[in-house]
């Protein structure tokens, strides 16, 4: 299976931006293509959504 997701990189952990629907402990591959620098405010509101299982894609422009 091969799928598309873009994370955000903060303190040594990757945060997907959508949810993952694979199981627990699976093995992936990673593939950086860019770097963006983000907004601090806008992620540390994004993050919070997504703590709260808000699908929070479609109201940030990140």
């Amino acid at each position: 299976m091969s799928k598309r997701i873009e994370c955000i990189y903060e303190k040594g952990v990757l945060i997907p931006l959508s949810k993952l629907n694979i199981p627990e402990r699976s093995k992936v591959v990673l593939s950086i293509e860019e770097i963006k620098i983000l907004n601090n405010l806008k992620l540390h509101g994004y993050l919070k959504l997504l703590r709260e299982s808000e699908d929070a894609e479609e109201l940030f422009e990140l």
